[in-house]
């Protein structure tokens, strides 16, 4: 029985051989850099099973949707997307999947969408062949438990010069506000020699920038209680010949002096740290289980700049917390100037189940929310012109990584993270080039290529 399915026989991937025809296979994705690299670890299993990935659904014949959870509008993507795919699946064989966080969190509602085929946790991309083997024989199969280290799985990276590398999954933190511990499981740290024998293999490859990524990625390495940690992880991370390495994100609680100075001392480690604080005021803080004060965020940041000339840090701000007041809020808004953020990530507060918090009032009315996530808008955008502004004239190296229709230009990052536009042309895509920055807005900064890096 092929099911009007196209194509030849093919071998699962791995130990699964359940497939007798090649299927063209699309993934979609939600949420965060991790989830990012999941989907690639997800097409890498479907590619190594034989399948072709494409972009578009109306192409394929099987679907993988890599959900998020931690906001509720992500949730609501979804479930339209699932809408439109069931009107898809009416007219045409198709076999849909759902993955990840709203896959661990949401299992008993998906089910109960007739779109849905199978069902798959956020740690377990490998039994993605049996599972859609199994759905074509009828059965709606579930797959949720957490391994206990992290699986080596296929990757099909989307670039060929930028690549992510997750260094471990999950959270141990349990902050009050949020579902990650609940649907990734207890942090789980992957061996360091595994991770540098992944970066020593990318930079065999010649990609010119990896990002490590980690949910809480200078915790890295508690768990293996082997001595092991996230600063020793940087020094060998920086022997290895990657133009740039990257991290993302770090956890106040976690960043210590060790950490600081592997930054400060790696020649290829980018002068950025995105440091998420969630709010200025010690009681939210508190409220939300953060594990830190104001006063040491701000001792942490005064010793990243003191350290890394030049560094750019960037942070996540929630708004709208239960029982947040605007004293709170204005606590937030001056450590927001006082820290001078080169980006702010700003959310509106949304109950999420089984978190400490979903048990709290949610006694911050809509409406004040959108004024605070305005101002603090407004007042990172002003930030941001003047750190922009401050960098004209000055030349600096700028990774292209793509071209802007809209705008009529080549994209781009500076080591700190700063978006950068200029005049090029496509052989530019990928290679690092001098720029002098010329013009400055909040969101970037313009510039022209030169040949010498002097200003």
């Amino acid at each position: 029985m092929n099911m009007g399915f196209r194509g030849s026989k093919v071998e699962a991937w791995g130990q699964h051989r359940y497939l007798s025809f090649t299927m063209k296979a699309c993934v979609l994705t939600w949420g965060c850099q991790l989830n990012a690299h999941r989907s690639e670890e997800i097409e890498g299993v479907l590619q190594a099973a034989g399948y072709e990935i494409v972009t578009r659904p109306e192409e394929a014949d099987v679907v993988v949707l890599n959900t998020c959870m931690v906001r509720q509008r992500a949730e609501d993507k979804v479930i339209g997307r699932l809408g439109e795919l069931w009107h898809l699946k009416k007219r045409r064989p198709l076999i849909i999947g759902v993955g990840g966080c709203m896959a661990q969190g949401r299992r008993e509602e998906l089910l109960k969408y007739r779109a849905v085929d199978f069902v798959f946790g956020s740690a377990n991309a490998s039994e993605i062949p049996a599972l859609i083997a199994r759905a074509l024989r009828g059965e709606r199969p579930v797959s949720l438990p957490y391994p206990d280290r992290i699986e080596r799985l296929p990757v099909r990276r989307r670039s060929s010069f930028q690549a992510y590398v997750t260094i471990a999954e999950g959270c141990s933190h349990s902050c009050a506000y949020c579902i990650v511990p609940f649907v990734r499981g207890p942090m789980r740290s992957r061996p360091m020699e595994e991770v540098l024998e992944e970066l020593r293999g990318l930079a065999d490859a010649g990609y010119k920038e990896v990002t490590l990524l980690g949910q809480n990625v200078d915790a890295y390495g508690l768990d293996l209680r082997d001595g092991t940690n996230f600063a020793r992880l940087l020094r060998e991370a920086a022997r290895i010949p990657i133009p740039r390495i990257r991290f993302t994100s770090s956890h106040p609680a976690y960043m210590t002096e060790e950490t600081i100075a592997a930054i400060a001392e790696g020649e290829n480690i980018c002068e950025h740290v995105h440091l998420a604080v969630q709010s200025g005021s010690n009681r939210v803080l508190r409220a939300m289980r953060r594990g830190y004060t104001r006063e040491r965020f701000l001792e942490i940041v005064e010793r990243l700049r003191a350290a890394i000339p030049g560094v750019n840090i960037t942070t996540d701000v929630i708004v709208g917390f239960p029982g947040e007041t605007e004293e709170d809020f204005a606590e937030t808004l001056s450590l927001i100037r006082e820290a001078r953020f080169g980006t702010v990530y700003v959310a509106m507060y949304s109950p999420r189940p089984y978190t400490a918090a979903a048990k709290l009032p949610d006694d911050v009315p809509q409406e004040e929310k959108r004024r605070r996530l305005e101002a603090v808008l407004e007042e990172t955008r002003r930030i941001a012109q003047d750190l922009n502004e401050e960098k004209l004239g000055k030349v600096e190296e700028v990774l292209v990584e793509g071209y802007l229709e809209s705008k009529g230009l080549y994209h781009g990052k500076t080591r700190d993270m700063r978006t950068v536009l200029l005049p090029g042309d496509e052989g530019m895509v990928g290679e690092l080039v001098w720029v002098r920055f010329e013009r400055a807005t909040s969101g970037a900064l313009y510039g022209e290529p030169v040949k010498e890096p002097v200003a």
